[in-house]
């Protein structure tokens, strides 16, 4: 990696929340021919990078669709990166001249959004779910597009806090220096070990979602007074501000912790109570549903020719099983006793307030 691909990948880290759009279109990675798989992402600039690199060495054809500038995740969820984006850069791609195959490799992540049945009816192309993480993506190739269970299931590892915290604490430290100018160094510093506390440890704490925040405020605060009482500076004044800093800052970090990781369902939204439910009479065993869940709720049960949830409380109520479900078998059933069907899922997406408000 060169010092400029180095600079670019710490700055789009620290401002991961910022939308940074690629340029959109075809890319050849390598020397593809006739024969070489195509593989389709969106145009956030970071994950373009990621992409290119996981695939040095590889000969393919990568197709950047029109994202808005956001990662697949979001995108998908919030109905950027959809079918249609899918289809029209398809269409725009033509392929068909480059291409003996009708198959593209998209982001498993993505299946939340993009409906393999529609894309395929619309323009032949047949859409295969790739891993979580890019990282696989070659020995998934290897495999003959075979995942196994760690290429399914989504992680939430070290390297992803870190990066989730510098994401956070860099636009709160940009906040931050203009109210703490006169202790610059002490904000920074405030800023930063609270977001790393916070992804580092927040979600291991054993309460539930208020308790959390309040168990948090509270070390926070405790924290801020022992570091004052260490300075010397413990007056009121400075408890008085330190302290509002402190919890402030917490609480920003803390309002949805779980809408910055796709490993838990937003604690702060409707969407939080609802379950998915299975109609075994529908279910022939497709297991789009297995294929594409992050969490692994599903397993197969090739003798029934079905699938059986067995982590259903694992579940994110992401939809990407009631999206990729030909049959329709699956549903989200709501504690009043309501349904929410497919159709709705694949419909309205979800907005800024984890809302089914954004219409496909």
């Amino acid at each position: 990696m060169s010092w400029r691909d180095w600079l670019a990948e710490v700055l789009e880290t620290g401002f991961r929340l910022v939308p940074i759009r690629a340029r959109t279109g075809v890319r050849a990675v390598g020397r593809p021919d006739r024969s070489s798989p195509v593989l389709l992402t969106g145009n956030y600039d970071l994950t373009v990078r990621r992409v290119l690199r996981a695939l040095r060495g590889l000969d393919a054809w990568l197709v950047v669709a029109d994202s808005h500038g956001l990662n697949v995740w979001c995108a998908a969820s919030g109905g950027h990166l959809g079918t249609h984006q899918v289809v029209t850069a398809l269409k725009v791609a033509r392929l068909e001249a480059r291409v003996a195959h009708r198959q593209v490799i998209v982001p498993q992540l993505a299946a939340t959004g993009i409906e393999a049945k529609e894309v395929r009816r619309r323009t032949g192309w047949i859409v295969r779910f790739g891993p979580v993480d890019v990282v696989d993506v070659p020995a998934y190739l290897a495999a003959n597009h075979e995942k196994t269970e760690a290429m399914r299931v989504v992680r939430f590892g070290l390297r992803q806090r870190l990066e989730m915290a510098a994401a956070w604490a860099t636009p709160i430290s940009l906040g931050a220096l203009p109210i703490g100018w006169r202790h610059p160094g002490a904000a920074l510093v405030l800023v930063w070990a609270l977001a790393l506390a916070v992804f580092l440890g927040y979600d291991q704490l054993p309460f539930g979602e208020r308790l959390r925040q309040a168990v948090a405020g509270v070390v926070a605060t405790a924290g801020v007074l022992g570091a004052l009482a260490v300075c010397g500076t413990l007056t009121t004044a400075a408890v008085l501000g330190w302290g509002t800093a402190a919890l402030g800052c917490v609480g920003l970090l803390t309002f949805d912790l779980a809408g910055s990781t796709p490993t838990a369902p937003a604690g702060l939204f409707e969407e939080k109570r609802l379950r998915v439910v299975l109609d075994l009479e529908r279910c022939t065993g497709a297991w789009s549903c297995w294929a594409v869940c992050p969490e692994g709720v599903f397993e197969k049960r090739p003798e029934r020719h079905q699938v059986a949830i067995v982590q259903p409380d694992r579940c994110i109520r992401c939809g990407a099983c009631l999206v990729q479900c030909p049959q329709d078998a699956l549903a989200f059933a709501a504690p009043d006793g309501r349904r929410i069907e497919p159709d709705t899922i694949r419909r309205y997406k979800l907005n800024l307030l984890g809302r089914r408000a954004v219409a496909r």
